[in-house]
């Protein structure tokens, strides 16, 4: 459920840039048994040269790094805030499965829900707008499993249903969903001359 990829109008983008690339700059990173750590380990030192060589290919094609771009250790990425990453670069085609986060800017709606459906990858997706018709046409065009409207995509209730669009994964999870897969059908006919 972790955001990877933000599209943000041109009209406010510096301004999202700068409050994204400040809040990054708080998080702590560090051992994920302190309760005052934000940011906690990748599994592998593999994974954190993986998102390390992901984030300066972005780079190297032109993209911008506001915060972070550099591993704190072994298994420690630093929260990472990018902009403009190119569309032929991992970041805009892959899942990152890391602290980074990438911006881009857009004009036209349309266009940026059509580059957010352009991949075959996704979970959830939000939409932050104060128009509910805005709020309507993306929840009907954004391509997920669950679309949230002025929230995070981290909110989650048990009921939600949970699972991968397209490429991300197998199935829905969730307690009605999970209980639907586990259950087994049964059907019996009964040809009786008493009835």
């Amino acid at each position: 459920m972790s955001v990877q990829r933000v599209f943000v109008h041109e009209s406010i983008f510096q301004k999202v840039a700068e409050g994204l690339t400040t809040l990054a700059n708080q998080l702590k990173c560090g051992n994920p048994l302190d309760p005052d750590t934000d940011v906690g380990p990748l599994i592998s030192a593999e994974e954190t040269d993986r998102i390390h060589d992901w984030v300066i290919e972005a780079k190297n094609k032109g993209a911008k790094i506001h915060c972070g771009g550099q591993k704190l250790a072994s298994n420690l990425y630093a929260p990472t805030v990018i902009s403009n990453a190119p569309d032929d670069s991992k970041l805009s085609q892959q899942e990152i499965f890391g602290p980074v986060v990438i911006l881009y800017p857009f004009k036209e709606r349309i266009k940026a829900i059509e580059k957010a459906n352009s991949l075959p990858f996704s979970f959830q997706a939000a939409v932050f707008t104060k128009n509910i018709d805005i709020a309507l046409e993306c929840v009907s065009l954004l391509k997920a499993t669950a679309v949230m409207v002025n929230d995070h995509t981290a909110f989650r209730v048990d009921w939600m249903p949970f699972g991968g669009y397209e490429q991300s994964g197998y199935g829905i999870g969730g307690i009605p969903y999970s209980m639907d897969e586990m259950t087994k059908h049964k059907l019996m006919i009964i040809r009786s001359k008493s009835i």
